[in-house]
């Protein structure tokens, strides 16, 4: 959506097409590339990048994504220009992250050695349910993506009715709303956990 009721200064509006162009001719990307990277139409990029209209704050979001740049990226030139690599990297070999117990849950924390991080990855080991139940569900800030590696498991939450995952199986819920998973069977089942918005390596 372009947003021509409330149109920037020329010279704002001037500097984001700029910088659009810079951004999508150093990936070497045209304007159809570009279009189907980061989900705008061409016609929508082409008026933005010829300072004919600018953008709302949801379809830059969208550009910033697509781009894989910080949104501040569109509006300072310091953001892209000769902008370093993080050059982070970490290896976390089969078997050997970090093993704490959340909750009722063993955790093969991955990435342990890297701090600061946007996401937690982490393999969960899930038991079934107790004679006493589920227990209490429980959320925190983020979001999370499960994939299930190994056996069945059922995934409790607050919003939705309880639903079975078998292996090759994933779901992607905000972590905010209280949830638990446990195995479907008397047998232990695996899920990668990948949480975001978390506070430390063992939310």
């Amino acid at each position: 959506m372009i947003n021509n009721k409330n149109p920037k200064p020329a010279n704002e509006m001037s500097s984001l097409g700029e910088r659009i162009a810079f951004l999508r001719k150093e990936r070497g990307l045209t304007l159809k590339e570009m279009s189907d990277l980061v989900g705008l139409p061409v016609s929508t990029l082409s008026k933005v990048q010829n300072n004919q209209a600018t953008l709302n704050y949801h379809n830059l979001m969208k550009l910033a994504l697509g781009l894989n740049v910080n949104i501040s990226a569109l509006f300072d030139e310091k953001q892209y220009e000769h902008q370093p690599k993080a050059g982070r990297r970490v290896i976390t070999l089969k078997g050997q992250g970090l093993i704490n117990e959340v909750d009722r849950y063993q955790v093969e924390v991955l990435a342990s050695d890297l701090l600061n991080k946007n996401m937690h990855p982490g393999i969960l080991t899930v038991q079934p349910a107790d004679a006493e139940g589920i227990g209490s569900l429980t959320g925190h800030a983020g979001e999370e993506f499960v994939y299930v590696l190994d056996g069945i498991i059922i995934v409790h939450s607050e919003d939705y009715r309880p639903i079975t995952l078998h292996k090759g199986d994933s779901v992607y819920l905000d972590s905010m709303s209280g949830h638990k998973y446990v195995s479907a069977t008397n047998q232990a089942a695996q899920i990668l956990v990948i949480c975001s918005g978390v506070n430390s390596e063992t939310s």
